[in-house]
C-alpha cells in the first residue's frame, strides 16, 4: 500500500508547484523539453552546434548547418526531443562558437555542453580516451522502449553489447565486462537489478525524457564508484520559462508489428522563471515475437512506467532537482530460462543540489537516493512448455527417468521464486577549474545494497523422498563508502593531462538465520552455518590520461587505469541459484563468501583524425583483470545442457579489443559511414576463451538529411555484419569431480548479416514522426549471447534457440502541444 501512496504523492506534487511558480505574461513554449528561453535570431546557428553533441558518430540522422559556421553535419532532432533545446535552459552558458570544433564525440565543447544539462561529468572527461556520449536523439530516433537496446543500436557507443533476455529486458555488456564490473547510474543514484537474468538494470529507465548517456568503457569513473567500466545516464532537467508559468502537453505512441508491441507515453510539464516539472507516464505491451523462420519466441510482457520530476532554482548558480521513479511490471515472459515474472514493482527517488559558478569556476553536486525493487515469479506460464519451443518438458523427463515411475503421464514440476533488491546512497564532491585546462576535484561517497532471493521447487508429483526444497541468496548486504580526488592541467597548448584516485572500505555480510535447511553454507551432519559469511575489502583505484593534439587534424589520447572490484552478493552468497547467467539456460550456481575482489589493470590508445568531408576514429585497449571471477563447471548429462557452476577467482584474465568509426561527406545532405568493433577476452590460468564474448562486428551505411534549417525529414539505411564465434567459453571442471579437463560452455554462433531502414518526418514544429524497419531481409539468426539448449535425440528434443526478431516495421508518432 506504501508504494502507491508514494506514487499519488510524486503525481500530484509537480501539480502543486502551480500554486508557488511565478507567473507573468507568458508567450507559447517549445515542446516537452524545449525548457527555456525562446532563441534570438542571432543565436540558431549555436544551438545547432550544440545539437551536434554526437554528430559524427551517432546514427541519428544529420543535418547540415546553413548558417555557413561549419560544413560538417549535425546530430538530428526528431521534434522537441534534441539535447539542444534542453540545453535552452542554460542559454548564458552555452559554449562559445569559436570553441565548437567540426569532430567526433569528447571534445571540450560537447563534454561541457553535457554539463549544462546534467551537472559537472569526471574531472579528465575530456583526455579519457574509452569515453562515448549517447545524446537524446539518438533515443528519439531509433525510438526503443528499452534504453540499453537503444544504446546498442547506435554506432556512437560500439563498446556496448547486450544480452536480449526479453523485449524489455537486456543485460548491457561494455568490453566483456559483466554485471558488477559496470557500475551503473541514472541520475547520480546507482541502480542494479534484483537478479540480472530476470530484471533488466535499465528496464526502468525511460527513454522519452534521457538526456544524455555518458559509456566509460575504462577504470576511468573512479568518481563515481569501484568499477571496471560505467555506464552514466542523466535524465532532462526539469524546465524554465523566462516569461512566467506555462504548462504543455506531450502525447506519443510506438507500434512494433512483430509481437504487436505497443508502448504510448504522456506528459505533463510546466513552470515558471524558478521552478519548473514534468510528468511522464508509459505504458507499453507486446506478445511473443517471430523469428526469421516464423517461429514464435515466448516474449510477451506488460509494463507501466511512471517518472516525475521537481526543480527550483536556489540561486543564478545553484538548483535542486527531486526525480520519482515506479514501474509495475506485469507477467514478462523469459525464453529459455526456468521462470517467468508473474509481477515486478519498483519505486525509487532521488534529489541532486547542484552548484555551478561560472564566474569562479567552482561546483559542486550532492546526490542522495533510494530505491527498492520486488518481484515473484514461477514455472506456470504456457511458454515454458510449448511443443515448438520445449523447454521445461526436459526437465520433467529428466525427473520421470531417474526416479520411480510418476504419479501421471502428464507430471510436471513447478518452481516459483520471489526476491528484492534495496538500494540506497549519497554523493557529494566540488570541482574547481582554474582554467579551461586546469581543475582540481575530490568527493566521498556512500552505497548500500540489501538483496535476497528465495527459490521453491515442488516435485510432489514424482514419486521421490523430500519432494520440495528450497535454493537462493540468503539475506545479504554490501556497505560501501569511499573517498575519491582528480586533477586535469593543460602541460603546453596541445598536451593535457588528467589523473585521479580512490579509496573505498566496503564490506559484504549474509544473514545465515536466512539461510536454508539445505544451505551449501551449513554443515550437513550439524545443521550449523560452517563459513564466515562476513568479508571486508579495501577498494583502491586509480588513472593517468593524455590528450595530445598532434596538429590541425590529428589528436591522440592516450589512458592507464587500475581499479579493484567488490564481489557481487551473487557471487559470494548464491545459494544454488538457478540463474541464467551462461549461454545454456539451464544452471544452477553456488557463490563462493571468500572470494577475493577482482583487480583490473587497463590501457586504453585513441586516434581522431578530421578533414573537411572525411571523419573517424580508432581506439584499442588492453586489460589484465588479477583474481578474475569466473566459475567451475559441473555438467549435468539430464536434462542435457544443464550446468552447476561454483564461483572461483582465476589468478588473472585477459580482455583485449579495438573499435574504429569513420564517414564521409558524399554530398550535402548524404553521407556514409562504417563502424568495426572486435573483442578477444581469456582465461589466463587454464589458457580458455571467456564465455560471453561478442564477435566481430560491423557496421555500414548511408544517411540522407534535410540540409535546410527546417530538419523536416532524414532517412538512413544501413547493415549490421557480424562474424561467426568459434571461440567458444570454457571453464575449468569442479574439483571434487575428480576431472581435470577443461568443460565448453558455449556452442558456435553463425555469423549473419542484418539489414535496417529507419527515417522520420516533422510536418510541423509540434509533430513528429519516426518509422522504420528492423531486420528488412527477415533472415533468421541469433546472437552469440543468446540463450540455447542442445538437442537431445534420446529424449526426441531438438536444439531450442532464443532466435532474434524477424522483420519488424515499427512507427511512432508525437504531437505536442
Amino acid at each position: 500500500m506504501h508504494r502507491y501512496l508514494w506514487v499519488t504523492v510524486f503525481v500530484l506534487n509537480p501539480l502543486l508547484t502551480l500554486c508557488w511558480l511565478p507567473t507573468s505574461a507568458s508567450e507559447p513554449g517549445g515542446g516537452v523539453l524545449r525548457i527555456g528561453h525562446w532563441l534570438e535570431p542571432d543565436q540558431g546557428p549555436e544551438i545547432l552546434l550544440v545539437q551536434g553533441l554526437e554528430s559524427t558518430s551517432s546514427e541519428a540522422i544529420q543535418p547540415a548547418d546553413a548558417s555557413g559556421v561549419s560544413s560538417r553535419s549535425l546530430s538530428s532532432t526528431t521534434g522537441s526531443l534534441d539535447l539542444g533545446a534542453k540545453l535552452d535552459l542554460f542559454e548564458s552558458q552555452k559554449p562559445d562558437i569559436a570553441t565548437l570544433k567540426t569532430t567526433s564525440l569528447n571534445t571540450p565543447a560537447e563534454v561541457e555542453a553535457v554539463e549544462r544539462v546534467t551537472g559537472p561529468l569526471e574531472t579528465g572527461v575530456v583526455e579519457t580516451a574509452p569515453l562515448s556520449l549517447v545524446s537524446a536523439s539518438t533515443f528519439s530516433l531509433v525510438n526503443n522502449p528499452d534504453v540499453a537496446e537503444a544504446i546498442i543500436e547506435t554506432s556512437s557507443a560500439p563498446s556496448v553489447r547486450a544480452r536480449r533476455r526479453s523485449p524489455i529486458s537486456l543485460e548491457p555488456r561494455i568490453r566483456g565486462y559483466v554485471n558488477g564490473q559496470i557500475y551503473t547510474l541514472f541520475d547520480g543514484a546507482y541502480i542494479g537489478p534484483v537478479r540480472n537474468d530476470l530484471d533488466g538494470v535499465l528496464s526502468k529507465v525511460d527513454q522519452s525524457l534521457i538526456a544524455s548517456a555518458q559509456v566509460i568503457s575504462g577504470p576511468y569513473g573512479l568518481r563515481y564508484g569501484s568499477g571496471f567500466s560505467f555506464l552514466n545516464i542523466d535524465s532532462a532537467p526539469t524546465p524554465r520559462y523566462e516569461d512566467g508559468r506555462e504548462h504543455h502537453l506531450r502525447l506519443g505512441t510506438h507500434v512494433r508489428t512483430n509481437g504487436g508491441q505497443t508502448y504510448n507515453t504522456a506528459t505533463l510539464l510546466g513552470g515558471g522563471e524558478k521552478g519548473g516539472y514534468y510528468a511522464n507516464v508509459g505504458y507499453r505491451k507486446g506478445s511473443d515475437y517471430e523469428a526469421g523462420d516464423g517461429l514464435d519466441i515466448p516474449s510477451s510482457y506488460e509494463a507501466f512506467n511512471l517518472f516525475s520530476a521537481i526543480g527550483r532554482d536556489i540561486d543564478d548558480a545553484t538548483r535542486w532537482e527531486t526525480k520519482f521513479s515506479f514501474m509495475d511490471q506485469g507477467e514478462t515472459e523469459y525464453a529459455a530460462q526456468f521462470f517467468d515474472v508473474d509481477a515486478l514493482n519498483h519505486y525509487g527517488i532521488s534529489h541532486s543540489i547542484i552548484h555551478r559558478d561560472e564566474m569562479t569556476g567552482f561546483g559542486y553536486q550532492i546526490d542522495g537516493w533510494y530505491s527498492e525493487t520486488q518481484f515473484d515469479g514461477d514455472t506456470d506460464h504456457v511458454g515454458k512448455r510449448k511443443a515448438d519451443f520445449p523447454v521445461l518438458q526436459r526437465v520433467d523427463t529428466a525427473l520421470a527417468a531417474t526416479t520411480a515411475t510418476p504419479l501421471d503421464d502428464d507430471a510436471e514440476f513447478y518452481g516459483n521464486v520471489d526476491g528484492s533488491i534495496r538500494l540506497a546512497g549519497v554523493r557529494g564532491g566540488f570541482k574547481q577549474e582554474y582554467d579551461e585546462t586546469t581543475s582540481i576535484a575530490a568527493g566521498a561517497d556512500f552505497r548500500y545494497v540489501r538483496q535476497r532471493i528465495v527459490e521453491g521447487y515442488d516435485l510432489s508429483q514424482f514419486d521421490i523422498p523430500d519432494p520440495t526444497f528450497d535454493t537462493g541468496l540468503p539475506v545479504a548486504e554490501i556497505f560501501d563508502p569511499g573517498l575519491y580526488t582528480e586533477f586535469s592541467y593543460g602541460v603546453t597548448r596541445r598536451w593535457n593531462i588528467a589523473g585521479g584516485s580512490r579509496i573505498a572500505f566496503a564490506s559484504t555480510q549474509a544473514d545465515g538465520s536466512t539461510l536454508s535447511e539445505r544451505s551449501n553454507f551449513k554443515d550437513p551432519a550439524t545443521g550449523e552455518v560452517n563459513q564466515d559469511l562476513s568479508v571486508s575489502d579495501m577498494l583502491l583505484s586509480f588513472y593517468l590520461t593524455n590528450d595530445y593534439e598532434l596538429n590541425s587534424v590529428w589528436q591522440t589520447r592516450f589512458g592507464f587505469g587500475y581499479a579493484e572490484r567488490l564481489p557481487d552478493l551473487t557471487d559470494r552468497y548464491s545459494d544454488g541459484l538457478f540463474l541464467a547467467t551462461i549461454q545454456s539456460g539451464f544452471s544452477r550456481v553456488i557463490g563462493t563468501p571468500d572470494l577475493k575482489k577482482e583487480r583490473n589493470w587497463q590501457i586504453d590508445a585513441r586516434l581522431d583524425g578530421e578533414y573537411e568531408n572525411v571523419r573517424g576514429r580508432f581506439s584499442a585497449f588492453h586489460a589484465w583483470i588479477h583474481d578474475y571471477i569466473t566459475y567451475a563447471a559441473n555438467p549435468v548429462t539430464d536434462p542435457l545442457g544443464a550446468r552447476l557452476l561454483k564461483t572461483l577467482n582465476t589468478d588473472y584474465a585477459t580482455l583485449a579489443g579495438f573499435e574504429g568509426y569513420g564517414e564521409v561527406d558524399l554530398l550535402t545532405g548524404f553521407q556514409a559511414f562504417g563502424s568495426l568493433a572486435y573483442l578477444d577476452g581469456r582465461d589466463r590460468e587454464i589458457h580458455q576463451p571467456l564465455s560471453g564474448i561478442s564477435p566481430l562486428e560491423a557496421r555500414l551505411g548511408v544517411r540522407l538529411t534535410d540540409s535546410g534549417p527546417e530538419n523536416a525529414y532524414g532517412l538512413e539505411w544501413g547493415w549490421r555484419i557480424v562474424d561467426n564465434q568459434d571461440r567458444l567459453g570454457t571453464l575449468r571442471p569442479v574439483p571434487a569431480s575428480g576431472s581435470t579437463v577443461p568443460i565448453p560452455l558455449e556452442t558456435d554462433t553463425p555469423g549473419f548479416a542484418t539489414s535496417y531502414l529507419r527515417g522520420y518526418l516533422r510536418p510541423r514544429d509540434h509533430v513528429n514522426i519516426t518509422a522504420g524497419i528492423e531486420n528488412l531481409f527477415d533472415r533468421n539468426y541469433y546472437e552469440h549471447l543468446n540463450l540455447r539448449l542442445p538437442a537431445d535425440p534420446a529424449n526426441d528434443f531438438a536444439q531450442t534457440i532464443v532466435l532474434s526478431p524477424g522483420i519488424t516495421p515499427y512507427i511512432g508518432v508525437e504531437v505536442e502541444y
